[in-house]
């Protein structure tokens, strides 16, 4: 079964609703009409206290004007949920854009703290091994090392 994403997300111009919403709204809006038809006709057939006209006429009526409000319920609650689906959706992308740029500019602000910290080491050793030549004192200090590149194959 292939799925069109472009497709499911159309909007059905009848009813408002994107198209991957279409079936679920149907069943739902069958269920409670169908359960709440037989409940009413249920309590309309029990009490005795009318004619069997006004008993057979009266939840047909209420359940016409019962159909139209659990229908607009069901596509306003579904308009709800997907633009609650949108907005998030549009939260953790930018979100996440947000995190990247952020390590981003950790790893460029990480790179320039190590470089500026050997460059001091070097500097300090440096005058060191200057300040010896001059005063005529050996100097047999080893120079600062790097630090070993997460790229640099180790033995």
């Amino acid at each position: 079964m292939q799925i069109d994403e472009g497709r499911d997300n159309e909007i059905v111009t009848f009813i408002g609703i994107p198209r991957k919403w279409v079936n679920p709204a149907l069943k739902i809006y069958s269920f409670i009409f169908l359960g709440y038809a037989i409940w009413l006709i249920y309590l309309k057939f029990n009490s005795g206290s009318q004619m069997l006209s006004d008993r057979l006429s009266d939840p047909f009526t209420h359940l016409a004007g019962f159909s139209v409000v659990e229908g607009l319920t069901i596509v306003a609650t579904i308009q709800l949920v997907d633009l609650i689906m949108y907005l998030t959706n549009k939260f953790k992308t930018k979100v996440k854009k947000q995190v990247n740029e952020a390590k981003a500019e950790g790893k460029e602000e990480g790179k320039t703290e190590g470089r500026e910290e050997i460059q001091k080491a070097w500097v300090a050793w440096n005058t060191r091994r200057i300040d010896s030549e001059t005063k005529g004192i050996p100097f047999d200090e080893l120079p600062p090392t790097l630090p070993e590149s997460k790229h640099q194959k180790t033995e």
